[in-house]
């Protein structure tokens, strides 16, 4: 089974993370494929619209905890640098791109799928989605450019909120907020995205390829640094006692549920 499923429908490209057995939580294998599958549809020529989703009903759970619990309980300093940028390249390939990357958003979208979302040019969630940082939680800090990214979208206070006490939003405060961009009711959420797809082919592409340049450009570089010195924070914090023990309490917690097979 193919863990990201490429589609081209014309005008549209469809990618879908396919892991829906581990609510589609990331390795550094599938965000590298991601980046890489980006990196493919702008090349190809063709797509004007990106549409990124999760399969089984969940967007992305952010990392896969049985590749970070394979590495031991010391990993070596060279085997996390290569996994976080593995992890960030995906983050990169989505605001360079020079096609608008729409995130559709159901379930969960936590930890670095929470920051997956937000690197997107628009959000479209359905109502059973929620967003939650989670770093906070299990000892670590966000690596996927949301203390870059999360502020610009819902200013700093309520950013510093989200990503210091690791609530949950509901589909609804993401919207109330400024998070995403619309909320459907799950079962019409296709036509909603297909609506705002439509907008997009309606208008012309090389004004929409402008717009898209024109709006992320000048931030590229501060992410791409935010990126940057958000992996040396998260290398320590990998590394440390606490977040071991966090880790262990976190994964029983799973294992006592039948979530971690």
């Amino acid at each position: 089974m193919a863990e990201l499923v490429s589609e081209s429908d014309g005008l549209i490209h469809r990618l879908t993370l396919n892991l829906p057995a581990r609510r589609n939580a990331l390795t550094p294998g599938l965000a590298r494929g991601l980046a890489q599958a980006i990196e493919q549809v702008e090349e190809g020529g063709e797509a004007r619209v990106i549409l990124l989703s999760g399969a089984g009903g969940h967007f992305c759970a952010g990392l896969d905890l049985h590749w970070l619990r394979s590495l031991g309980t010391t990993p070596s300093v060279t085997d996390l640098q290569h996994g976080l940028s593995d992890f960030q390249s995906a983050v990169i390939a989505i605001v360079r791109c020079p096609i608008p990357v729409l995130a559709v958003v159901q379930g969960t979208a936590a930890g670095f799928g929470f920051d997956l979302a937000l690197a997107c040019d628009m959000r479209l969630a359905g109502a059973s989605a929620t967003f939650t940082s989670a770093f906070a939680r299990i000892g670590l800090v966000p690596d996927g450019g949301s203390t870059f990214t999360l502020p610009r979208l819902v200013g700093v206070g309520r950013a510093m909120r989200v990503l210091m006490t690791g609530e949950t939003l509901d589909a609804s405060e993401a919207l109330s907020i400024g998070m995403v961009e619309e909320v459907a009711e799950d079962s019409v959420l296709d036509s909603a995205v297909q609506r705002t797809v439509n907008a997009l082919l309606e208008c012309s592409g090389s004004s929409i390829r402008s717009i898209k340049r024109l709006t992320r450009a000048p931030e590229v570089g501060a992410l791409e640094q935010a990126l940057s010195t958000e992996g040396a924070a998260q290398l320590q914090a990998l590394q440390s006692p606490e977040f071991r023990s966090r880790l262990e309490a976190f994964a029983a917690r799973l294992a006592s549920r039948g979530q971690l097979a």
